[in-house]
């Protein structure tokens, strides 16, 4: 009776530990899911306009419609929701040599600089994983982005999305996504890879 009372709990620490968020991994994905709308806020053009308003054909046959900027309005906004979390591929894990805690940071910097090859991991199961928490935080958080997202006076979009709004992170664990800038001792050659049929991993440290 007493092995069978074990067993059962036992399963179910596995059961919550098999739910239980990984919360560095989520962290990542919200910082990966504002960088990538910032991003393409950013690209677009300022004088591009949208029509809003009803749609209803009035009695003088009119129509009651309004230009707005298509910058950060709701449909720009819900747009980008939708595909924020489509590039994956682009970001790589890493460790926080501070306080030992994963990061995921870009493989290659928005400004063009070279990258360093630094403590680099990447994987397809790595790749799986951010985008279905990204995907997540985008579906259960929708109106808060949204909401953060219009407010064009916002200084920090990441910390009012990912620390106050969401709660995934703590404020200790911001970090700039784009990875370092590379550095002269900084070796291709020392990377090592290990390719396997179910999963490719790559990982540098130097």
């Amino acid at each position: 009776m007493m092995s069978l009372l074990w067993f059962n709990i036992l399963l179910l620490m596995s059961a919550i530990m098999a739910h239980a968020k990984d919360m560095d991994l989520y962290c990542g994905a919200c910082h990966m899911l504002v960088d990538e709308i910032h991003w393409e806020i950013n690209q677009t053009d300022p004088k591009r306009t949208i029509q809003v308003g009803s749609f209803r054909i009035m009695p003088d046959g009119s129509q009651r419609l309004s230009e707005i900027p298509y910058k950060q309005s709701t449909v720009q906004l819900t747009e980008l929701l939708e595909t924020a979390c489509s590039k994956p591929g682009d970001y790589y894990q890493s460790v926080d040599k501070l306080t030992n805690t994963k990061i995921y940071r870009r493989q290659n910097r928005r400004d063009g600089q070279p990258a360093s090859l630094k403590n680099l991991t990447l994987s397809k199961d790595i790749m799986k994983m951010l985008k279905f928490a990204c995907e997540g935080i985008a579906e259960d958080f929708e109106e808060e982005i949204i909401t953060v997202f219009r407010d064009k006076e916002n200084e920090n979009y990441l910390q009012s999305i990912c620390v106050s709004q969401t709660e995934l992170c703590k404020e200790s664990q911001l970090y700039d996504v784009n990875p370092d800038v590379v550095e002269d001792e900084d070796n291709p050659d020392d990377i090592e890879s290990n390719n396997q049929e179910s999963d490719t991993e790559v990982k540098t440290e130097l």
